[in-house]
């Protein structure tokens, strides 16, 4: 197969393979230089343009935290000048009523809860002896207002729940809310102290009034019966002594 070769004059010096038995031309080209691969092609101004008309961009985000929701509501209570409500004024008075006569307050938050959620929350609590009051902050505050409860004032913020019992069930009251993540315990009062979260739990953790006072019945009747034994073991001694000084005289006589 005869072949020509046919050299062509350019700028990337190229050679061409012609074979004439061959019905087609098979052309080869070899170019001394290699691609660039590493820098950048320009493009146009007009598509340059096109990309940053069109080049998308995340929408501000205009939403509040719940953190600045609690200072508005806060900043916006404080602000608020409180007109005659009577109403109000009796909802405080038997927040104030609760409050003293109770032995556990619980403040609560509550994220999201629905109608039946909440009744089956109030009703788990009922079972022990605990009422849920749904007070505002502005009845809460009236309530607490000149009084030994106002430390409560730093945990009214948000929408909250007011738990409360004649005694105090914390035990009880943490059950229940181990089941509803929708409530969450921020404090409280227990026999008159402002407790925090941590604070609460470490109480639920101590030993009953019941068991305490069984307790110190056994300390001290396990004294006693010491101090009686201390008191009582001369006179014994005593007595053993005299008995046998008196035989031995008995013993004396009859010989």
């Amino acid at each position: 197969m005869a072949c020509m070769l046919t050299r062509i004059t350019s700028t990337a010096s190229a050679v061409r393979v012609v074979c004439p038995s061959l019905d087609y031309r098979w052309t080869q080209v070899r170019y001394r230089k290699t691609i660039n691969t590493r820098s950048k092609k320009h493009i146009s101004i007009v598509k340059a343009k096109l990309l940053a008309v069109t080049k998308w961009k995340a929408p501000r985000d205009s939403r509040t935290t719940l953190a600045e929701k609690c200072g508005l509501n806060l900043e916006r209570m404080q602000q608020t000048i409180l007109q005659e409500n009577p109403l109000r004024d009796l909802m405080a008075q038997e927040a104030q009523t609760v409050l003293e006569t109770s032995g556990m307050v619980a403040v609560l938050h509550s994220s999201d809860m629905t109608g039946p959620d909440r009744r089956v929350f109030c009703a788990k609590l009922k079972e022990s002896d605990i009422t849920v009051r749904f007070w505002s902050n502005t009845v809460a505050g009236l309530a607490v207002q000149n009084t030994p409860y106002s430390t409560l004032t730093t945990l009214m913020v948000g929408k909250n729940l007011y738990a409360h019992s004649l005694k105090p069930q914390v035990t009880q009251l943490l059950k229940v809310l181990k089941v509803t993540p929708q409530v969450n315990l921020i404090g409280g009062l227990v026999d008159g102290l402002l407790m925090s979260k941590s604070d609460m739990e470490h109480y639920a953790q101590l030993p009953s009034m019941e068991q305490c006072r069984g307790e110190v019945v056994s300390i001290l009747s396990a004294e006693a019966g010491q101090t009686s034994q201390l008191l009582l073991s001369p006179l014994q001694q005593l007595s053993s002594h005299l008995q046998q000084i008196s035989s031995t005289e008995d013993i004396h006589h009859t010989q």
